[in-house]
């Protein structure tokens, strides 16, 4: 991990209460989606680790822009390639 000190200035924009997609996978890869609403992203990862029941998951946190985006903040994708 590389670290370095950043100028706050250089944000144009900050979401206050973002959205959050939560990913559970089986297995086979096979996956059950959810958004978990009203929690900050430590809820967000208790749930999922709570709801995991031997499955792995990846949390992401959604970004408005062209269409949706994803940013991936816990857990990888078993389907990735």
């Amino acid at each position: 991990m590389d670290i370095r000190s950043v100028d706050p200035r250089d944000q144009t924009w900050e979401l206050d209460q973002p959205r959050y997609r939560v990913y559970l996978h089986d297995a086979d890869g096979a996956s059950d989606e959810y958004e978990p609403h009203g929690g900050d992203v430590v809820d967000v990862l208790t749930w999922a680790q709570a709801q995991r029941a031997g499955r792995s998951f990846v949390v992401y946190v959604c970004v408005p822009g062209d269409g949706l985006g994803l940013v991936r903040l816990q857990g990888s994708d078993p389907n990735a390639r």
